[in-house]
């Protein structure tokens, strides 16, 4: 094993010393590349500050807060304002960044840039509220930070973006104060004006069904039955009347108006008187006797005259009892009533035909003979008083009548009018207690307002400002060198592998031995010849001219595309004093 493991060494050895420029080459120009890409990336210096999540001061038990927003919602919303387009640009603009690449970089590229080298990053904390459960996870402050290759620009901006976090969150709290204050007030419009018209409807109600409300039942009842009462004794009473009526009806009819007094003769009584005296004429004259002739001529005028009168009393008494009618009528109903009217169009019939008749016959009411038997006219008056006061009675009965039938009608109402009443009631109710809970969170919102106008409420502090960076927070040198060594001799162990993979030669017996199975006699050592190492020089200054062409075209292209080569010159000639000098 030992044998084995040395000739393994020896092996190796020789792959070494074979392949040797395989080895150093890569190492070298990697490794190069690598430290030169170490020492000419810029510096980067990184400002950052800190700021605070204040707390409100006074407690949510005495003053509710009216923003709903947590301050990790504002910092986002926050930050995304500050990523837009437009505020990246005038931060460009203003403390002019990126100054040798905006030239040459896209606006979208620059907004890239510059967002990537922005970074906000919370700073959280177990909170326990002191109820059961796990602690809750709250953010009390966050760090903005912000990284450039001039640390003033770096202070400045990290300093502008801190200044925009506490203003936009100033602004957005009192914002959004005063918009819940102007919808709690539109809303408190809104619900007075609802309230006032409730109002309204309720009173309206009211007066529209007074006493078909539940509270005037009692008082409902109480007239029912005064008015049952009454409807009972005016029924005594007018049974009473009535039969006072019929008595005195039943003597007027046997007493002769006219007995027992003298008095002028009626034309009717002249007319019998005539009649008589015609046939004592006509038993002493003939037809044509002018005394004859001359009853007979005194006969036809008293029987036309007989007639009227009959006609005129039967007028009067229709006249006399359609009056009668009519103020019975006119005391339940108005004058506008059909049959108020009805009873006005005949009166007025009936006067035309009495003032007829007066024309026709020439002679007045008065003529008409009134009885002259005192018991008769006293008889007839009580009869009249007791026809009046029937009548008043049944207006009243009726009248009574009516009141009971509407406050039956009121009592039927009145459980849908409580129904309707009370539902009112409760929406005024309930729009009352939603109108004072709108005034509480009103007056609780104006409260928060001032409260944020005050900076009294929840707010953002920085509690370290961005300071002027010292040491470049990147890059890390020596990292990257440390990276670039392990790249190096990787790089070196790969193309020493691969060109000894590829290469097909025989370099040493055993290798021999083992191919062809025959046995080494003897070693005959490598002769080079002239044409040999000619072909070998040659290849060498090929190999040569390569590399220093493919520097040229690497430095060509560096001085095209990336940074002209004075500039590069100088940067380097400065770093290398600021680093070894």
């Amino acid at each position: 094993m030992e044998q084995q493991r040395s000739q393994d060494v020896s092996k190796i050895k020789q792959i070494i010393i074979r392949r040797k420029w395989f080895l150093i080459i890569p190492f070298f120009t990697v490794m190069c590349s690598i430290t030169l890409i170490a020492f000419l990336l810029p510096d980067m210096y990184k400002s950052t500050a800190t700021i605070l999540i204040r707390s409100r001061q006074i407690p949510k038990d005495l003053i509710p807060s009216t923003i709903t927003t947590y301050a990790e919602q504002r910092i986002q919303a926050i930050t995304q304002e500050i990523m837009s387009r437009s505020r990246i640009l005038s931060l460009v603009e203003k403390y002019d960044l990126l100054p040798e690449k905006r030239e040459r970089l896209t606006s979208e590229q620059i907004i890239k840039k510059i967002s990537k080298r922005i970074h906000v990053e919370p700073i959280t904390a177990e909170i326990h509220t002191g109820t059961a459960g796990r602690p809750t996870i709250l953010t009390i402050a966050f760090t903005v930070s912000y990284q450039d290759e001039d640390p003033k620009k770096a202070q400045l901006v990290t300093n502008e973006i801190a200044s925009f976090y506490l203003e936009r969150n100033l602004e957005t709290v009192k914002e959004h104060a005063k918009e819940t204050t102007k919808f709690l007030e539109e809303q408190l419009k809104e619900v007075k004006k609802r309230l006032q018209e409730l109002e309204t409807e309720i009173a309206e109600y009211r007066k529209k069904h007074l006493e078909e409300l539940p509270e005037f039942s009692a008082l409902n009842m109480q007239k029912l039955e005064k008015l049952n009462t009454e409807l009972s004794n005016i029924n005594m009473q007018l049974r009473s009347l009535l039969e006072q009526k019929a008595l005195l009806e039943n003597k007027l009819a046997s007493i002769d108006p006219y007995a027992g007094t003298q008095r002028v003769l009626t034309p009717q009584e002249r007319l019998q008187q005539a009649r008589i005296e015609l046939s004592e004429l006509l038993a002493r004259y003939s037809e044509k006797h002018p005394l004859v002739l001359a009853k007979k001529r005194e006969i036809a005028i008293l029987e036309k005259q007989v007639k009227g009168i009959k006609d005129l009393k039967d007028l009067n008494s229709r006249l006399d009892e359609l009056k009668l009618r009519l103020s019975e009528l006119r005391s339940r109903y108005s004058e506008k009533h059909p049959s108020v009217k009805a009873v006005k169009r005949e009166i007025n019939e009936v006067k035309a035909q009495i003032a007829e008749l007066k024309e026709k016959f020439g002679y007045e009411r008065e003529e008409v003979q009134e009885p002259t038997n005192p018991a008769y006219i006293q008889i007839k008056s009580d009869l009249d008083k007791i026809k009046v006061s029937i009548s008043t009675l049944r207006a009243e009965k009726e009248r009574i009548e009516r009141q009971i039938k509407e406050i039956y009608k009121k009592l039927r109402a009145m459980p849908e009018v409580a129904k309707r009443y009370n539902e009112l009631q409760l929406d005024y109710e309930n729009l009352k207690a939603h109108y004072d809970e709108l005034q509480k969170k009103l007056m609780i919102a104006k409260i928060s307002e001032n409260l944020q106008e005050d900076q009294l409420g929840e707010r953002f502090e920085i509690i370290e400002p961005a300071s002027l960076p010292e040491t470049p927070c990147k890059p890390n040198r020596k990292a990257i060198c440390l990276i670039g060594f392990v790249l190096s001799v990787g790089a070196s162990i790969s193309c020493a592998s691969v060109a000894e993979y590829l290469d097909k030669r025989i370099y040493d017996p055993e290798t021999l031995e083992r191919i062809t199975g025959c046995q080494v006699l003897s070693v005959i050592p490598r002769i080079h010849t002239e044409e040999e190492k000619r072909r070998k020089r040659r290849k060498n200054i090929l190999l040569l001219l390569c590399s220093v062409l493919a520097v040229i075209g690497v430095i060509a292209a560096f001085h095209i595309f990336v940074m002209d080569l004075y500039v590069f010159w100088a940067k380097l000639t400065r770093l290398i004093h600021e680093r070894l000098l």
